[in-house]
């Protein structure tokens, strides 16, 4: 099944997990833990499309449980879904003795055909995988670093990460060691400089859309991002997998010649300087270059990187480099001589039909998608994520000069959100166009994110915390208590 159809059938019922955990946090001690985790382990099961058995084949679950799929949503929508007006968990609590004993039937009947064992198909139904998103927006994206920090800080393990441009680069430091370790984004933050990023000459593009600026990351960075033996990390060598998202653009898509792209930007960036928000009016210029791929989106590919064996042994900086260009602004390419890379993005190039990378903004800001059909091909073995998507780059007033491009923009992150379980817009950022901030102002960003993510952490610690194997309930619990009348 393709992730659409995972979603179709998961998503009913995660939404009413999701639910119970709520009114759980919200009414604390009102009903017992054991009740809580059979509500959430009932939901759970019934929402599985497939398992990866103990020996490696995946067995498909979702039409056998169909019928089963069908009678517990039936039972339970009217007390945990849209609409219902009870704010407790004592309606659905009275459906679950007929629950569990089908459950428990349907969990036998599983084990019986013999090609599931027990263990594996137990883990998939109790345990919950943190994927984390990051939303490309520019300098806007630094807070992430604080996202990361705080879940680390709170037990909270990403089993797989994805971003687009700065989302990319920032999950890139975290996907590097499975152990957290802030210190390489705080040594990074200290060698960005405008003069090591950011260059203003004339150089061979082969693989980007020429700009005013040329994107050097190697430079600036590099050294941070090798495995053990001093090889730049591959997607294959991350201890975390990792998702970078670019947009692949035909010949079609470019309505000028590569030249006019080129010095798009000549009078609005000097050398040396970082662009000010004085130069805005200016940028607004942008609306039109987006705008006009966005009229010929056939002509514009989603290039996921790290989601086949041939992007798996791709650079994950040039990745990230390319998913971070934008057309007319910033330019990123191949500039050393590595003949793996260059053979790698040829044969890619064939494969998609395309003549440049760029922005992967322009095709997913905020890709929740790539994510969840990523787990649900079995990538990180289980399919039961909890998908926590933060977005840098959603309008907000605090930032209506940049408006008309997120709102082109919007689009594509609107059709990645039912793949999410969870979104954040940040509220508090720094300027989209800081792009080489000072390491006080990083450090500034990541406490504002710290701050607005917070509040939210129980709930992703209660859902990715675990949910009980199902066993026999002690007679009488589901009614111990008299419900509300």
């Amino acid at each position: 099944m393709d992730a659409a159809r995972h979603l179709e059938i998961r998503k009913p019922l995660d939404e009413l997990e999701l639910e119970v955990v709520r009114r759980d946090l919200a009414r604390p001690g009102e009903v017992g833990p054991e009740i809580v985790g059979a509500l959430r382990y009932v939901l759970s099961f019934a929402r599985l499309t497939e398992v990866r058995a103990a020996d490696g084949q995946d067995v498909e679950l979702a039409e056998v449980l169909a019928p089963h799929r069908w009678r517990v949503l039936e039972a339970m929508r009217p007390h945990l879904g849209e609409g219902s007006r009870d704010e407790t968990l004592w309606g659905a609590i009275r459906e679950l003795p007929a629950l569990v004993a089908a459950t428990r039937e349907h969990r036998q009947r599983l084990l019986q055909m013999g090609t599931l064992d027990r263990d594996s198909l137990e883990a998939e139904v109790t345990t919950r995988q943190l994927v984390v998103v990051a939303g490309g927006g520019g300098g806007a994206g630094y807070g992430y670093a604080g996202a990361f920090t705080l879940l680390h800080r709170k037990g909270l393990q990403p089993e797989l990460l994805a971003g687009t441009s700065i989302g990319s680069l920032m999950s890139l430091f975290r996907a590097r060691r499975r152990i957290f370790d802030g210190a390489p984004m705080f040594a990074a933050g200290r060698r960005l400089s405008w003069q090591k990023v950011f260059r203003v000459f004339q150089a061979d593009s082969r693989y980007g859309i020429p700009a005013t600026l040329r994107l050097y990351l190697r430079s600036a960075i590099g050294s941070l991002l090798r495995d053990p033996a001093g090889e730049p990390l591959t997607f294959k060598t991350m201890e975390i997998p990792l998702l970078v998202v670019a947009t692949g653009i035909t010949v079609d898509a470019l309505k000028h010649d590569l030249g006019w792209y080129e010095h798009f930007m000549d009078d609005a960036v000097e050398p040396g300087r970082v662009m000010r928000s004085s130069r805005l009016a200016r940028m607004s210029r942008l609306f039109g270059i987006f705008r006009e791929f966005m009229e010929n989106p056939g002509a514009m590919r989603e290039v996921v990187f790290g989601a086949d064996p041939l992007t798996m042994e791709a650079d994950c900086l040039d990745a990230a480099g390319f998913s971070s260009a934008v057309p007319g602004v910033i330019h990123y390419d191949i500039y050393r001589d590595d003949q793996h890379m260059k053979r790698l993005l040829d044969r890619l190039y064939g494969e998609y039909g395309i003549t440049r990378l760029t922005e992967g903004g322009l095709v997913n800001n905020v890709p929740a998608q790539p994510a969840y059909a990523e787990v649900m091909r079995g990538r990180i073995t289980r399919r039961n994520p909890f998908v926590l998507a933060l977005d840098c780059f959603a309008p907000s007033p605090r930032s209506m000069a940049w408006l008309p491009i997120q709102q082109i923009v919007r689009a594509n992150v609107k059709a990645n959100l039912p793949y999410a379980h969870h979104y954040m817009a940040l509220q508090r950022k720094l300027s989209p166009v800081n792009l080489v901030p000072s390491v006080d102002q990083i450090v500034g960003a990541m406490r504002w994110t710290m701050k607005e993510l917070e509040p939210r952490i129980p709930f992703i610690q209660a859902v990715c915390g675990g949910i009980p194997v199902l066993r026999e309930l002690p007679t009488g619990t589901a009614t111990s208590r008299s419900a509300p009348r």
